[in-house]
């Protein structure tokens, strides 16, 4: 499945290389695709829990989720 959320807190490609590079550790998320410009995250992902997974680490690192996540589409 894939998805698109924005983001908090991404300000420049210093923020982008440091999401993405945690992001790819994660595992069942793929195909990551992020937009400095708009605030954009979008990736492929296996499970919910994957989906879960990624927004707890997103808001660990501080760049969470704009909305609530179970409205993710």
């Amino acid at each position: 499945m894939r998805t698109t959320v924005t983001i908090q807190n991404l300000r420049c490609d210093g923020c982008k290389k440091i999401v993405a590079a945690q992001l790819k550790e994660l595992e069942g998320i793929s195909n990551i695709a992020i937009d400095v410009s708009s605030g954009s995250l979008s990736f492929d992902y296996r499970t919910h829990n994957t989906l879960e997974g990624l927004r707890v680490q997103l808001k660990a690192m501080g760049f969470p989720i704009t909305h609530d996540p179970s409205r993710i589409s």
